[in-house]
């Protein structure tokens, strides 16, 4: 009677209720979700690396993948804090491995003259994320990624699922994922993606929504003030310029100035350096010129016309936010051979103001040059 009444089903329907029935056995396998999963916010918030650095964790919590009602992957964080140092490190490591899976820019993507890294930067971001600093920045970044997982934008390998659901031990994102976009992700306008690339040259630079390392490494020190170059607060700086941090800091000497202050100093201090107390801006021969009305002429209005002592400097303090780096107006020009001696440059320099009394005060620069 049964084998009878199948002949009159209809394939369509017969296969539903088998796909229907082989999902509801999937989600019937999958363990429940922990108590304190969280999926993470709607909108990434700016990194706050001053707080972020006097907690006792960087990385978050850990990242887990649990089973939709559907049977699909679904991913957030669990809010317990790490048990020990190994746990805190296990939970940086994911976080690079999803950056490698994700982020990591081939050529031309992040933009037109972008490069993959270079070996010895890869090797780089992965000791700055594993660092405090590191792992608070990659942890904006990542939580990026978990969002456009959830939004299905992400694509994954469902075999790897499937095992995964029937062990009743769910992988690792970094493991589900295959790296490549979904066709969802293509035609929306939301899957935006943040990116780690290189370039042809030294140090770093950034946009709103990638970081470039330059392929010949960073300085030992800055060429003119003589400082010595931390590499992570470097990174930490350029990332300050992103979507993470302030992308409106970006090209402004106020902005360059809060960087300093807000981004790169707390890394040097907590790596040991002492904070960057200059900050220099190369105008090389040959460059453009600089402004007929100079920021030296600016300081002596301020003096003539508003009766402000910039020797003294007091009647700054109303501006004053909180600490800010030195900056200096500079000629910087490579020495001929001969001359040589041992940082290789000769710089003019001349204490220069550029008020504003609706952020702080700043001592002004030139052209913009290398960080």
């Amino acid at each position: 009677m049964e084998s009878w009444l199948l002949g009159f089903v209809r394939p369509s329907h017969f296969f539903s209720a088998l796909i229907s029935g082989l999902a509801g056995t999937a989600v019937a396998a999958c363990p429940p979700p922990p108590a304190d999963f969280t999926e993470p916010a709607a909108v990434h918030q700016s990194v706050d690396l001053t707080h972020e650095l006097e907690a006792p964790w960087q990385a978050g919590g850990r990242i887990v993948l649990i089973c939709s009602p559907e049977g699909t992957p679904r991913v957030g964080r669990l809010l317990q804090p790490p048990r020990n140092k190994a746990a805190e490190q296990a939970r940086r490591a994911e976080q690079f491995a999803l950056a490698r899976r994700i982020n990591l820019a081939r050529k031309g993507e992040a933009h037109p003259l972008g490069l993959p890294l270079a070996a010895p930067q890869l090797e780089l971001l992965e000791r700055f994320a594993l660092s405090d600093a590191g792992a608070a920045w990659l942890r904006a970044i990542t939580d990026d990624t978990l969002r456009l997982f959830n939004r299905g934008y992400l694509e994954y390998d469902p075999a790897v699922w499937k095992r995964g659901v029937k062990q009743g031990r769910l992988p690792l994102l970094s493991e589900l994922l295959t790296g490549r976009l979904t066709e969802t992700a293509q035609f929306a306008d939301d899957a935006d993606i943040f990116m780690f690339s290189g370039y042809a040259g030294h140090g770093a630079m950034a946009h709103p929504g990638a970081v470039g390392l330059g392929n010949a490494g960073m300085r030992e020190r800055f060429p003119a003030s003589n400082e010595r170059v931390d590499p992570f607060a470097i990174i930490s700086h350029e990332l300050g310029h992103t979507r993470y941090g302030d992308p409106a800091s970006t090209g402004s000497l106020p902005g360059e100035a809060n960087t300093v202050a807000r981004y790169e100093n707390p890394v040097r201090i907590r790596n040991g350096y002492p904070p960057r107390a200059l900050y220099f801006v190369s105008i090389h021969p040959g460059g453009e010129a600089p402004p007929k009305r100079s920021y030296m002429e600016r300081m002596l209005t301020l003096e003539q016309v508003k009766g402000i002592s910039v020797t003294e400097l007091t009647a700054f303090d109303r501006y004053r936010i909180g600490p800010m780096p030195i900056m200096l107006d500079c000629t910087v020009s490579q020495r001929p051979a001969p001359e040589a001696r041992s940082t290789g440059f000769n710089s003019a320099c001349k204490l220069n103001w550029k008020p504003d009394p609706m952020l702080f005060p700043v001592l002004a620069l030139g052209a913009l040059g290398e960080k």
